[in-house]
């Protein structure tokens, strides 16, 4: 039996709230049974089912933007396109459209190597630093590549301003973002208050202890509301609303 996705195609990623002049922040990534996204040291898993995945790309393509952290390019080096074909979509869709890269990389280690620099990359990716670590030389060598460096102050815990980027970003016209990871970024992201829509992947396997959890801490997960779980293959996606506003 086909895949149901006309939960995802249906679903709004638009900011309800037209006055809060940020991108509507739709948070997901997948999960193993015992809530590790990567394996030790970080090592990249293919938890997803190919339904998942196909639910994956059908997010993409519905986002102005996706967002990783510099984690996720060190580790998996990703491409972050869409890679749906016009079959995998309703009538009328319309062409493929890409989502533009979001990278945090409070350091600048973002590697001049990365496929998201390749010519054949349909969009280059957009890199937030900070002031304090920014190499002048590396600043230069990415955005001869096609790469856009952006500067921003960082919280007291140390890592990009979120308040900063989502700011930025709508000034930059993007108004919906896809947050995929990794574990310090979800985790930010939870706290921050800033998440409007979740979407979680359960995968039926295990990794184990030394597998990288997806929060990092008790504190950063929310209470939920308006949830529904789908079933995508083998595994299952928990589509729900977090109950705390960044003021709380």
């Amino acid at each position: 039996m086909a895949t149901n996705y006309d939960f995802l195609f249906e679903r709004s990623f638009e900011l309800t709230d037209k006055d809060a002049k940020r991108p509507h922040i739709t948070l997901t990534y997948a999960q193993s049974l015992d809530g590790k996204i990567a394996g030790r040291h970080g090592q990249q898993l293919i938890l997803s089912g190919a339904q998942s995945m196909t639910a994956t790309h059908i997010l993409r393509l519905k986002h102005d933007a996706i967002l990783v952290g510099i984690g996720t390019v060190l580790n998996d080096d990703p491409r972050l396109t869409v890679r749906l074909t016009s079959d995998d979509l309703p009538e009328g869709s319309g062409p493929i459209r890409h989502p533009q890269p979001i990278i945090l990389d409070s350091k600048l280690r973002f590697p001049t190597t990365s496929k998201l620099l390749l010519s054949s990359s349909p969009t280059k990716p957009w890199i937030f630093t900070s002031s304090i670590y920014t190499n002048s030389q590396r600043k230069t060598d990415l955005e001869a590549l096609g790469a856009k460096v952006f500067v921003l102050d960082l919280d007291p815990s140390g890592h990009i301003s979120l308040e900063g980027l989502v700011s930025t970003l709508w000034k930059s016209k993007i108004r919906s973002v896809m947050v995929e990871g990794g574990a310090s970024v979800i985790s930010s992201f939870l706290k921050s208050g800033l998440v409007d829509s979740f979407l979680l992947t359960i995968a039926p396997v295990y990794v184990g202890k030394d597998g990288v959890s997806a929060v990092e801490d008790a504190e950063a997960a929310p209470e939920f509301y308006g949830i529904s779980y789908h079933a995508l293959g083998r595994d299952v996606m928990m589509v729900a609303e977090p109950r705390h506003t960044a003021s709380s």
